[in-house]
This record gives structure tokens, C-alpha cells and sequence, in this order.
């Protein structure tokens, strides 16, 4: 039997799910303004002893692919320090959102 390809509107709604109900954060899609330009800036809330964090996303299908614009951008984004993840597929979406959630719980547990 042929695997399950989510399309990419489906991925978006997993991962909105995921990070708003899960980690308690805010993803903005955000809109072409240039190419290459992540499509989601994800906002996770701050705790005590945790700052709040901002970090770009890129969704693709199991099979999507980078444009070498995007490459680019990302490139360029590393070398300002700026991190952008590109997750491919349900199972990159989950376990994004679990390793946060991991993080969190950990650091409640030092806390």
C-alpha cells in the first residue's frame, strides 16, 4: 500500500494545532512579500525562566522540495543567526512540536 501524502493545507492546519494547543503559541502565515521568505513565523509564549521565542518555519508535503531561492534566504537568515526549520511532513510537524514541549517540560522540572 502507497503511504499518506497530507497536502500542504492539511499540514498547515496539524501544525497550527499543534503549536497553539500543544506549546501555547501563535503561528502567522505569512503572506509572498519576497521569494525565498519562510511561510510561517511561529510565536511561543515565554515562561518563568524561559524567554518567549520566535522562530520562521518552512512546511512542505513528504516530497516538497526547496527552491534554491528559499536555500538562499535560509542561508543568509544562518548567518544572522536567525534559524528557519524546514519541516517536511506530518511526522517533521510532530516531532517539532514534541521536542518544545520536551524542552518545556524539562525546564519546569530544573525549575
Amino acid at each position: 500500500m502507497k503511504p499518506y501524502h497530507h497536502t500542504e493545507a492539511q499540514l498547515e492546519t496539524l501544525f497550527r494545532i499543534g503549536v497553539t494547543q500543544r506549546l501555547g503559541g501563535m503561528v502567522v502565515k505569512l503572506a509572498p512579500t519576497q521569494a525565498g521568505v519562510p511561510d510561517r513565523l511561529v510565536l511561543l509564549p515565554g515562561h518563568p525562566g524561559w524567554p518567549s521565542r520566535i522562530e520562521l518555519v518552512e512546511l512542505k508535503t513528504v516530497v516538497g522540495r526547496l527552491a534554491p531561492i528559499q536555500r538562499e534566504w535560509h542561508r543568509r537568515a544562518a548567518a544572522l543567526g536567525v534559524v528557519v526549520t524546514t519541516l517536511y511532513g506530518k511526522p517533521d510537524i510532530d516531532a517539532w512540536v514534541r521536542d518544545r514541549a520536551t524542552a518545556y517540560d524539562h525546564l519546569l522540572e530544573v525549575l
